[in-house]
This record gives structure tokens, C-alpha cells and sequence, in this order.
């Protein structure tokens, strides 16, 4: 079985997208009985800047770009995708291929696509919570439209969509009316996993119980009600805690950065490896999140996490097993299950257990084998 993979790169390979597509492409090259092959679609750096440029708004008193929703960046982008298909017609004939996210129909070739959030559940967060989802904020409602018909035009031709979440998979077929049988959940995998050494028996003999934050948008990802949970944390319950916070250049809040709390940047592999293998505690109640791979990654390392009970959060995260939920933005309740999770000896023993079982769900492997096996039983039904 031929399958041709379609993503715009975007320059970097190991970077697009967080590094999803990319680790889908290296596990699929891994499956026997089936060839991989890239279509190749890379939007080059200085098109990304002149469709950046081209597309200039001014939101709130700063200047922001619209390009990734232009139709001269989406026609770009189906026309590379034209071209090398076309182009590789000439030497194999493909018999299905892969889209990450939404690029185009593609006619006579079966096609798939992989996304974790459709204009649908964008534009129902718009209109039922009266605000844009974060990270949309700068699109009009008509613009959300605009953008949808040609996502819907995608999904009605296409042979299934491999959705990232329960979530989004719900409302494919609830709000968007996709037939249930196209549509597939596969999660995602965890994109820093444990190496061959048992990271339990590593790092734990410390003086200082860690509670982990990871998240370039720190207060998307709620890092300010962390922060204000863990400076209670310090004051009622123990002085010998830390917070590590990566992701953050400079700190994000008013005032001096509070005793107990380390600031890292945008930190390599390897160091965020490190810091899974110390922490007690991953601690992210993100105020939106389509998946959340850094819970598949704690989970994976068996740490404990707090998320907040929205989104796809509560599929990762089960109260009193693997860690809580948060329902609000109150940092005494963040602060209570803080607690609550450190003092439980009973789930740190299990999470130990059970990291294997997390690391073997949530791998780039099993994504693209239950992928391909899906491609391959629609094509032989």
C-alpha cells in the first residue's frame, strides 16, 4: 500500500506544528507492508513573510497577521500540493493519502485528514461564551465563516477525518454532520518520552517537592493562576516547595518573580526530559486546550496532572487516578488540589504502574498504525 503524506512544512520539518507531523511521517516509515512517501509541500521562509505582510491587522492596538486563513496563502499551499502530486503520478501511483489539517480535495485518490479543532467548534466557542477561542481572537464571525466553507468542502470529499480528541470527533458529527463512520479518534503521542533508563529511580532522592508549568502562552495556559496557587502552596502548606516554569523568556506578571519559582526559557528536549523525570506534579489548568500533549508526556514520565475540566482535558485526566480537574479561576481551589495530589501516596504509586500503559497509548506509533490500519481497511471494505 502507497500512502502519500501531505504537510506544509513550513521551512522546518521538525518544528511544523509542534512536531506532530513530523513524528507521524518518521513512524509511518517504520510500519511494514506500506510505503511512505512526501509530497513535499514546504512553504518557504520568505513566502511566510510575504503572506504575513499581505495580511497585516490591527487588533487591539497591535499589529497582527491573517494569513494562515488569506485564500491567497490556502490556494498557494493546494496548488504546491497539485504540482507534486502531479509530479509523483509519473513514478507511483498512490493509493491513499494523509493531510495534516484541511489543504485541499484531492480527486480520484482517497484522502485523510488529521486535526485537532474545526471552524465548527471555534465558531460555537464565539457564539456560546460570547468571546473568541484563544489564539482566534483577531478573525471577524464572517471571516470564521468564510474559512469554514472551504474546510466543509474539504471534509465532504474526503474519505475520513482522523480527529486529535473525543472532543473535536463529537463535534464533527454533532455540529458539523459528518457520518459517524468517517470519522476516527486517534489521540496523539507525546512528543518527549522516557529513554530506556526508569526515570523513577532518578532524581527523586531531592530535598524539594516540584510542581511543573510548561507553556510559551503562559496565561492561555493559565501560568497566572498557577503561580498564585503555588505562592499559597509556599504559605500553608510547605516552604519547601519549587515551581518550574519553561517557556518563558522574561516574567510574565507584575512585580518580582516570588521565592521558590524558576524561570527557564524555551528550553531543548533533553532539559524538559530532565524536568519530567524531578517533578512531583505537572500542573497546567490551560483556559483552552484542543489536546494538551504535554499531559501525555507527564503521564508518560508517571507524574501526576492538573488540568482544568474543559475541552479535551478530562479524556487525558482522570480525577482521583491520574490527577484533577479545575472548574474555575479560583487559585485556593487550584492550591487545594495541589495538595491533595502531593499528599496522595496511593497515586503516586499507581501512576508508577501505569506509566508504561500511558507511554505505549500516547506514542507517534500506535497514532499512525491505527492511521494506516484505518486507510487500509476502508480501501479492502
Amino acid at each position: 500500500m502507497n500512502i502519500g503524506f501531505a504537510c506544509n512544512w513550513e521551512g522546518n520539518r521538525e518544528k511544523t506544528w509542534n512536531g506532530a507531523p513530523y513524528l507521524i511521517y518518521e513512524s509511518m516509515k517504520t510500519l511494514d507492508g506500506f510505503k511512505l512517501y512526501d509530497l513535499n509541500i514546504n512553504t518557504k521562509r520568505f513566502e511566510l513573510f510575504l503572506y504575513k505582510i499581505l495580511n497585516l491587522n490591527l487588533y487591539k492596538g497591535k499589529i497582527r497577521s491573517k494569513f494562515a486563513f488569506s485564500k491567497l496563502y490556502l490556494n498557494s499551499t493546494k496548488n504546491k500540493l497539485f504540482n507534486n502530486l502531479n509530479k509523483f503520478k509519473e513514478m507511483e501511483t498512490l493509493d491513499t493519502i494523509l493531510e495534516i489539517g484541511d489543504i485541499s480535495i484531492i480527486k480520484n485518490i482517497p484522502f485523510y485528514i488529521y486535526q485537532d479543532l474545526s471552524l465548527d467548534l471555534i465558531i460555537k466557542e464565539l457564539k456560546e461564551n460570547s468571546k473568541p477561542m484563544t489564539g482566534y481572537e483577531k478573525y471577524s464571525l464572517n471571516e470564521l465563516y468564510k474559512r469554514r466553507e472551504w474546510q466543509l468542502k474539504v471534509y465532504e470529499k474526503c474519505s475520513g477525518v482522523f480527529a486529535m480528541s473525543k472532543w473535536l470527533a463529537k463535534s464533527l458529527v454533532m455540529d458539523t454532520d459528518l457520518p459517524k463512520k468517517k470519522v476516527h479518534v486517534v489521540h496523539a503521542g507525546a512528543n518527549i518520552v522516557p529513554d530506556k533508563i526508569d526515570y523513577h529511580l532518578l532524581g527523586k532522592n531531592k530535598e524539594e517537592t516540584i510542581i511543573l508549568f510548561i507553556g510559551r502562552d503562559f496565561f492561555r495556559k493559565g501560568g497566572d493562576i498557577v503561580v498564585k496557587a503555588f505562592k499559597i502552596l509556599k504559605e500553608k502548606y510547605s516552604s519547601n516547595l519549587k515551581l518550574i516554569i519553561v517557556g518563558q523568556k522574561y516574567w510574565p506578571l507584575n512585580g518580582e518573580i516570588p521565592d521558590g519559582v524558576v524561570l527557564l526559557g524555551d528550553t531543548r528536549g533533553e532539559i524538559i526530559r530532565k524536568l519530567y523525570m524531578m517533578a512531583d506534579l505537572f500542573c497546567m489548568p490551560s483556559r483552552f486546550e484542543a489536546f494538551g500533549c504535554v499531559f501525555a508526556e507527564a503521564l508518560s514520565f508517571g507524574i501526576p496532572c492538573i488540568g482544568r475540566k474543559l475541552y479535551a482535558m478530562p479524556e487525558i485526566i482522570k480525577p482521583g487516578i491520574n490527577g484533577y480537574l479545575v472548574d474555575n479561576e479560583n487559585p485556593e481551589n487550584l492550591a487545594e488540589l495541589m495538595v491533595k495530589v502531593l499528599e496522595d501516596g496511593d497515586m503516586k504509586f499507581k501512576m508508577k504502574k501505569l506509566s508504561k500503559n500511558y507511554r505505549d497509548y500516547y506514542s507517534w506509533n500506535r497514532v499512525a498504525s491505527d492511521m494506516v490500519k484505518i486507510m487500509k481497511y476502508d480501501q479492502i471494505k
